[in-house]
This record gives structure tokens, sequence and C-alpha cells, in this order.
């Protein structure tokens, strides 16, 4: 899945387009979530010594029984 960040005017867009089948059949459930799906987002970072490392932002999609 190929990534695109846009830093604009003090706005940050995160886009992510998928490549292939499986990708797109993720955003399909993200999509879907309303009725489906639960999704959740993760922010995580090491802070030590006051830098800043290993950030990430997690998308966790959990399909709803």
């Amino acid at each position: 899945m190929k990534t695109k960040v846009i830093i604009e005017n003090g706005e940050t867009l995160i886009e992510l387009c998928p490549e292939n089948d499986f990708e797109r059949d993720i955003i399909e459930k993200v999509k879907d979530k309303g009725s489906k799906f639960n999704i959740h987002t993760i922010f995580d970072a090491d802070y030590s010594f006051g830098g800043h490392q290993k950030h990430k932002i997690a998308i966790s999609i959990k399909e709803i029984r």
C-alpha cells in the first residue's frame, strides 16, 4: 500500500492508496465500519531523554460478531 503524507497550511493529511485486492478489501472494511467493523486508532511513541523514537499510528479493524 502506498502512503502519501501532505502537510500544508497547518493541516496534515495521510492517504493510504491500495495497490492490490487484499489492500482494497481493507479500505472497504473501513468504509463499512458503522455496520460491520470496529475501527480503533492507536498512537504510540517512545519518549526517551528528550528525543522521540519509534513513532507510529496503527489502525485496528475488527469484525463485529
